[in-house]
């Protein structure tokens, strides 16, 4: 019996000892994996945010500036001395000297990589910065296959945004925004102004709280990517393509957070979220990779097994010598009986 009551104790022990750590640990494995993930939110929340506010700060400078009377009186002067003279007539370049000034102020003041002029024919009278495109006609002319005459055609119409591509000139990725210039109701033209991808490339490596694998990153509805990968030491905007479930969803209008495969097929926490915006259709990741998010947990993992083993090896030990000594004890016993039989039997 009470060898019996002894393996009990030691069983009960043992599921005790192995039993509650692992309940704590399952615990704080949520917390960890929990914590993790409402970072990655806010951290997606808050980038949303900034992006929203610099797409919709250009774009509420472009329609600001299409409707500034300073500038449709100078599109009007621009374009009459355009067509009746040419762009290096001196009257031309005499009006342009007047205007001049002001278009840089707007480049240095908001950081534009150009500003351009385009009348309703589709002639480009003005660039504020350098010649780009100058003289020619988007309707027909040799850039009218590019993002630049795009543009001008959505802007004859409304405020409108052309996508990403890199320009030479600047050695830069550039977009374009664009709206219609008026005078008394009547269409002059278009107003584009070209921004770099720099800004948008600062706000997306502000890393700050994600660790040595975290990352942001914006997806086109194309499928590749409008930002640089910080796993990649060339750029990937417009280079990489990205076709995850995140992505996936996030095209689809869901927001979420999910661990997922990667672009790169390393298992990572993933929040993201549509961009929402009218003239924007792009996915916002904020992404860290699993192995750096669970580190914590995997050390605990290997106390914890290192732990167990050591709780059973000891309480293993123990029933087994607590075995061994109860049998000597039987044994030692069977025998005093027998000995004892063997004098009784001597006696009679």
């Amino acid at each position: 019996m009470g060898k019996k009551i002894t393996i009990a104790i030691s069983i009960a022990l043992l599921t005790f000892f192995l039993i509650v750590p692992f309940i704590s640990y399952s615990s704080y494995k949520r917390a960890i994996k929990d914590n993790y993930f409402n970072h990655l939110i806010t951290t997606r929340d808050l980038l949303k945010l900034q992006i929203w506010n610099y797409f919709n700060e250009r774009y509420g400078d472009i329609d600001v500036l299409s409707r500034n009377p300073v500038i449709a009186k100078g599109f009007t002067r621009l374009s009459g001395a355009f067509h009746a003279y040419g762009l290096a007539n001196q009257q031309f370049q005499k009006i342009k000297s007047i205007y001049q000034p002001l278009m840089e102020y707007y480049v240095s003041a908001y950081g534009y990589a150009n500003i351009f002029f385009i009348d309703k024919e589709g002639s480009v009278i003005y660039s504020a910065l350098r010649e780009d495109f100058s003289g020619t006609d988007l309707f027909v002319g040799e850039f009218k296959e590019h993002r630049i005459a795009n543009m001008f055609k959505i802007a004859l119409e409304d405020v409108g945004f052309a996508d990403y591509y890199w320009n030479d000139k600047i050695n830069d990725y550039t977009a374009y925004f664009g709206a219609p210039i008026f005078e008394a109701e009547s269409l002059l033209g278009v107003i584009v102004i070209e921004i770099p991808f720099a800004h948008l490339d600062t706000i997306l490596t502000q890393r700050a709280g994600l660790g040595q694998t975290g990352e942001m990153y914006l997806v086109g509805d194309d499928g590749f990517m409008r930002s640089n990968s910080r796993f990649s030491v060339t750029p990937t905007i417009l280079q990489k393509e990205v076709n995850t479930e995140a992505t996936r969803e996030a095209f689809e209008g869901y927001v979420g957070k999910k661990i997922i495969k990667d672009y790169r097929g390393v298992p990572v926490l993933s929040a993201y979220t549509p961009l929402n915006l009218n003239f924007i259709n792009w996915a916002l990741l904020v992404e860290i990779d699993e192995a750096e998010a669970f580190a914590t947990i995997h050390s605990v993992e290997n106390k914890l097994t290192i732990l167990a083993s050591i709780i059973c090896a000891i309480i293993g030990g123990y029933i087994y010598f607590t075995y061994r000594a109860h049998k000597k004890e039987e044994e030692q016993d069977d025998l005093n009986a027998e000995e004892d039989e063997q004098e009784e039997q001597s006696v009679f």
